[in-house]
């Protein structure tokens, strides 16, 4: 009866091959898990965490409040950014621009006390439309913020 049909005996030695290296695989999966050190820089890209930046209303006790992406014209608004990294403000240069779709607006030096700083933009400089504001060390971008603002 085994003589007729020669195929399946090398069928099954093919198909416990492949179930033992499917099976190593998987095994070595779990050992690269179980001893791999995964820290925050290696799952978030260290270049877009240097900063975060919010558009606000108001800046209470050092803190943004009325953070929104959608603002009222005639509104005083404030860009508060907290820095994550270390920034020399003797030879480094912060700066948030601020833009009405692709026309800069105003750009004002930030200062950075205790890693946190904010600018401000008049409420008549404030036209409808869509903003953004960079927060800048040197020519590098290290945070932007979109906004509109409407009637």
């Amino acid at each position: 009866m085994f003589a007729k049909i020669p195929h399946l005996k090398n069928l099954r030695k093919t198909t416990v091959l492949v179930a033992l290296v499917f099976f190593s695989f998987v095994v070595h999966r779990l050992i690269d898990f179980a001893t791999r050190d995964y820290s925050i820089e290696q799952i978030v890209d260290v270049e877009s965490s240097l900063a975060r930046s919010m558009v606000c209303s108001h800046i209470v006790n050092g803190s943004p409040f009325g953070v929104d992406s959608v603002f009222k014209k005639n509104t005083r608004l404030y860009y508060h950014s907290t820095l994550l990294t270390f920034v020399n403000q003797e030879t480094d240069t912060l700066l948030h621009i601020w833009f009405l779709g692709s026309d800069t607006i105003q750009k004002i030096p930030c200062i950075a006390a205790e890693g946190e700083c904010h600018t401000t933009i008049s409420p008549k400089l404030l036209e409808e439309g869509e903003w953004s504001v960079d927060l800048r060390l040197g020519k590098k971008l290290l945070s932007s913020h979109q906004f509109i603002v409407n009637r």
